[in-house]
C-alpha cells in the first residue's frame, strides 16, 4: 500500500504546484527595464561616444551605457533625442545619421533607420508614423513606426529643431540655433505643411500636455510663453526675464528655466510665475543641458562643459535633492519609461 501512495502523493504535489494561485510566467531575464527613466547622453561630437543610461523606478540607482551592454556595440555619434512608446524606444543619433530602434524592455536593437537621414535632430510619433526633423534640410521625414520604412519628405519653409504632436497636428519649431521665430504646422492625415505660426522672439522651447502646445520665445530683455491651440496662438504671457528656456508642460503646470533658476506657473498662464529654486552656480547652458519634469520630480544635468561626465541632480519642487548621479558625457535628456 505504501508503494502505491508514494507516487500518488508526488503526482498530487506536482499538480498543486502547477495550479497554485501564483500563475506568474517567469520573467524574461533580458527584460531589465520595466519602469524608471531613460537618460540620453550626447557624447562628444565626432567621438562616437554617445550612450543611454537608465534610472530605476525608485530613483535610487543608475545603469550607464545600456545600449552597448545590450548590443555589444557603440550607439554612435551624438545621441540627440529619444521617443519612448509602449513597445520601442527610438534613439535619434544625429552625427551618425541613424535612428536606433530598440526593444523598450531589453534595449536590444530591432532596426537601424538610415534612409534619407541628413543630420536628424528630433522626432515624434503620430498615427503610427515617425516624424523626424533635420539640422540641414528644410523638411521633415516620415517613416512607418512599425516597419520603419521611409514614407515621404514634407517640405518646410525653414529648418526645424524640436517637434511635438498635439490634437490633430504636428508642430515643428524652427531651428533654435538659427533664432527661428515660427512654428510650422503639419497635418498628419495627409502629411502636408499647412500653416506657419509667427512669433516676435526667437523660439527657445516647445512642449505639450497633449491638449495644447506651449512655446517659449525670448530675447535679451523679456520672454514670452504662448499657448497654441490648433493652428493659432490663443494666449501669451510676458515674463520680465531675458532668454528663458527649457519649457516643460506637466500636469496642470508649466516649468521653465532662466539663469540658474527653475520656475513654475499654471498652464492657463493666468498667474505669475514662481521661482522654485536655484541649481548650483555655473554656466546656464551647462547646468540645464538636460531638463525635464516627470511625475513631479525635476531632472537636471550639468554637462560640465563636455570635459567630464555630466552631473545629474533630481529635485523636488521645494529644492530638496532626491538623488544625485554621475552620468556620461553631455547628458541632454530624460524620458519616462
Amino acid at each position: 500500500m505504501k508503494k502505491i501512495l508514494a507516487p500518488m502523493f508526488a503526482v498530487a504535489l506536482l499538480y498543486s504546484c502547477s495550479n497554485s494561485d501564483d500563475n506568474t510566467v517567469p520573467s524574461n531575464p533580458d527584460e531589465k527595464y520595466l519602469d524608471g527613466i531613460f537618460v540620453s547622453n550626447e557624447g562628444n561630437f565626432t567621438k562616437a561616444n554617445a550612450s543611454i543610461a537608465h534610472i530605476n523606478g525608485g530613483l535610487s540607482a543608475i545603469t550607464n551605457d545600456i545600449f552597448r551592454t545590450s548590443n555589444g556595440r557603440a550607439l554612435g555619434d551624438v545621441s540627440q533625442h529619444m521617443v519612448v512608446t509602449d513597445k520601442y524606444v527610438y534613439v535619434v543619433v544625429n552625427n551618425s545619421n541613424t535612428i536606433e530602434v530598440v526593444n523598450k524592455k531589453t534595449f536590444k536593437s530591432v532596426y537601424t533607420i538610415t534612409q534619407n537621414l541628413n543630420s536628424p535632430r528630433y522626432a515624434v510619433i503620430k498615427n503610427n508614423k515617425l516624424y523626424v526633423t533635420s539640422l540641414n534640410n528644410k523638411s521633415v521625414n516620415v517613416y512607418n513606426a512599425e516597419t520603419f520604412a521611409f514614407v515621404k519628405e514634407i517640405e518646410l519653409n525653414h529648418t526645424a529643431e524640436n517637434i511635438v504632436a498635439s490634437g490633430d497636428y504636428i508642430y515643428a519649431a524652427n531651428g533654435f540655433y538659427s533664432g527661428g521665430t515660427a512654428i510650422e504646422v503639419i497635418n498628419p492625415t495627409n502629411d502636408t505643411n499647412t500653416v506657419d505660426i509667427a512669433f516676435d522672439k526667437a523660439i527657445n522651447g516647445i512642449s505639450t500636455n497633449g491638449q495644447f502646445v506651449y512655446v517659449l520665445s525670448a530675447n535679451d530683455t523679456t520672454t514670452n510663453i504662448s499657448v497654441v491651440s490648433n493652428t493659432s496662438i490663443s494666449s501669451t504671457k510676458l515674463l520680465d526675464q531675458p532668454i528663458a528656456r527649457n519649457v516643460v508642460a506637466e500636469g496642470s503646470n508649466i516649468y521653465y528655466t532662466a539663469g540658474t533658476g527653475v520656475y513654475k506657473m499654471n498652464n492657463s498662464l493666468t498667474s505669475a510665475s514662481t521661482k522654485l529654486f536655484d541649481v548650483a552656480a555655473g554656466d546656464e547652458y551647462s547646468v540645464f543641458y538636460g531638463f525635464n519634469v516627470i511625475n513631479g520630480n525635476i531632472f537636471t544635468s550639468d554637462a560640465n562643459g563636455f570635459t567630464d561626465n555630466s552631473k545629474i541632480v533630481i529635485y523636488k519642487e521645494n529644492g530638496t535633492i532626491v538623488k544625485e548621479f554621475t552620468g556620461a558625457i553631455g547628458t541632454n535628456g530624460f524620458y519616462k519609461f
